[in-house]
C-alpha cells in the first residue's frame, strides 16, 4: 500500500507541474545521420536532417525531398555543432542519429575526437552504425535511396540486411569501434560505402522517377583501422575472409568450380545456414600459430558438375569442393590483412585469453609480432540437403544412349 501511495503521489504532481523535460517537436530538428570529412584543416560535419512535412506528404504523390543535408566547419566537433546553429532555425536533435560516415581522409586524420565527442554527448547513442567512405562523407549522405524515405535509415537497414544474409561485412556500432580500440589489438575494421554506377549524384528526387537510377550507394571494401587511423582497405572477397575469421559469418552462399583446385567456372554454389570458428593459438619456437577449425553447415543450391547425388561418397566429394573454396576465401583475407600487419581478426586477444603470461612482453611488440603469425586451418562441411535430383539439370536431360 505504501508503494501505491508513492506511485499515485508521483501521479499527481506530475499532472500538477506537466513534462518538465518535453521536446516539442516544432522546435528541434531530427537528424538521421551524421558525416564526417577534414578538408583544408579543418572538420567539417554533415548532417541530414529529416523533413516531417516531406514524409507525410508522400502518400498525396509530394515531390519533395524528405531530408535535408547541410554542413558546418571547426576546429572541434563541438564548435562545428555549434556553427550549425547559425543557419538552423531549430535545435540540432541527435537522438533519433541511426548512422556516422566518415570520409577516408577523416578517417586518415584520425577518428578519436569523433569517439571522444561520442562519449562526452548525452544526446549520442553508442548503438549508431558507423561506415567509411573513400569520398567524401557528404556525398553519399546526399544520396536519394530508392524504396525508403529516410537514406539514412536506408543504409542502416542495408548493413543489417548483409549481415543476416550475406556476412561479407559486419554491423559496426559506435560500441563495437569503441571496444576494439580500447582492447588488446587496438585494431578494428569498419565497412565502406561507395556511389557505384555511373557516379552521377542521385540528389534529386526526379532522379527517383525512373525505373533505374543512374547511380546507388552500396557497400564496398572494408577499412582497416589501428589506434584510431585508417591504414588501408580490403576487397569484398577479402572481407568475406575476415567475417569468417572473426567468427561473424551468419548465413552466406559460396559458389565453387567443380575441379580440384578450384580452377574454372564456379558454377555451383551452396548456401550456409549456420558456421562456427574455433581458434587455438600455440607458440612454437620463436612464432605463433594460430589453429583454427570452421565447421559449417547447410544446403546445395546449384550443381552444375556431373556425378549422382543419390550416392553418399558423391555428397562428400561435393563437400570437399565446398570446403576447399571457404578455406581459400579464408586464407585470402588472412593474407590481406597480415599485409597491412592490423591484427583486425582480434588473434591478439585470442592468445591474450588462453596465454595470459605469455601475452604480457607480447603485447608491446604486437603490431610486429602479428605479420609473422602462422595460420593452420580446418573446414569441416556437411550438405543437410542436396534438393530434389541427384543429378544437374544436363545430366538429367540426357537420353539414356545419347
Amino acid at each position: 500500500m505504501k508503494a501505491i501511495r508513492i506511485l499515485l503521489l508521483g501521479s499527481l504532481l506530475l499532472l500538477q507541474t506537466g513534462c518538465w523535460n518535453r521536446v516539442e517537436l516544432n522546435d528541434i530538428a531530427i537528424i538521421s545521420a551524421t558525416g564526417v570529412d577534414w578538408e583544408n584543416g579543418k572538420w567539417v560535419l554533415t548532417n541530414q536532417v529529416v523533413i516531417p512535412k516531406a514524409i507525410s506528404g508522400q502518400a498525396g504523390g509530394g515531390r519533395t525531398a524528405t531530408v535535408n543535408v547541410f554542413s558546418s566547419t571547426g576546429d572541434n566537433f563541438r564548435i562545428a555543432i555549434s556553427k550549425a546553429s547559425q543557419e538552423s532555425s531549430r535545435r540540432l536533435y541527435f537522438s533519433h542519429n541511426q548512422i556516422v560516415i566518415i570520409g577516408q581522409e577523416a578517417a586518415r586524420k584520425g577518428i578519436g575526437p569523433l569517439l571522444e565527442a561520442y562519449l562526452r554527448n548525452h544526446d549520442s547513442r553508442e548503438t549508431v552504425d558507423v561506415f567509411l567512405s573513400k569520398s567524401t562523407a557528404r556525398l553519399m549522405l546526399e544520396q536519394l535511396i530508392p524504396l525508403e524515405q529516410i537514406p539514412g535509415a536506408a543504409i542502416q537497414r542495408m548493413i543489417v540486411n548483409e549481415e543476416i544474409n550475406s556476412s561479407s561485412y559486419r554491423q559496426m556500432t559506435i560500441h563495437h569501434v569503441l571496444m576494439d580500440l580500447l582492447g588488446h589489438t587496438k585494431a578494428t575494421s569498419i565497412p565502406g560505402l561507395a556511389l557505384a554506377g555511373s557516379g552521377e549524384s542521385t540528389d534529386r528526387v526526379d532522379t527517383l522517377s525512373q525505373t533505374s537510377t543512374p547511380s546507388k550507394v552500396r557497400l564496398s571494401e572494408l577499412g582497416l583501422v589501428y589506434g584510431d587511423k585508417l591504414v588501408g582497405w580490403i576487397n569484398d572477397e577479402q572481407s568475406k575472409g575476415v567475417m569468417w575469421l572473426t567468427n561473424h559469418v551468419d548465413k552466406t552462399t559460396v559458389s565453387f568450380a567443380c575441379s580440384v583446385g578450384g580452377k574454372g567456372r564456379e558454377g555451383s554454389s551452396a548456401r550456409i545456414l549456420h558456421s562456427s570458428t574455433k581458434f587455438k593459438p600455440l607458440q612454437r619456437g620463436d612464432k605463433w600459430v594460430m589453429k583454427i577449425d570452421i565447421a559449417a553447415q547447410g544446403t546445395l543450391l546449384e550443381y552444375d558438375c556431373g556425378g549422382d547425388l543419390m550416392k553418399p561418397v558423391e555428397v562428400w566429394e561435393v563437400e570437399r569442393l565446398v570446403e576447399e573454396r571457404i578455406a581459400a576465401i579464408v586464407m585470402n583475407g588472412w593474407e590481406a590483412v597480415r599485409k597491412h600487419k592490423v591484427d583486425v581478426l582480434g588473434f591478439g586477444t585470442q592468445i591474450y585469453k588462453q596465454h595470459p603470461k605469455a601475452w604480457k612482453p607480447l603485447e608491446s611488440r604486437w603490431k610486429e609480432e602479428f605479420p609473422r603469425m602462422e595460420v593452420e586451418l580446418n573446414v569441416n562441411m556437411k550438405l543437410s540437403s542436396t534438393g530434389m535430383s541427384g543429378k544437374s539439370f544436363k545430366e538429367a536431360q540426357k537420353k539414356p544412349g545419347a
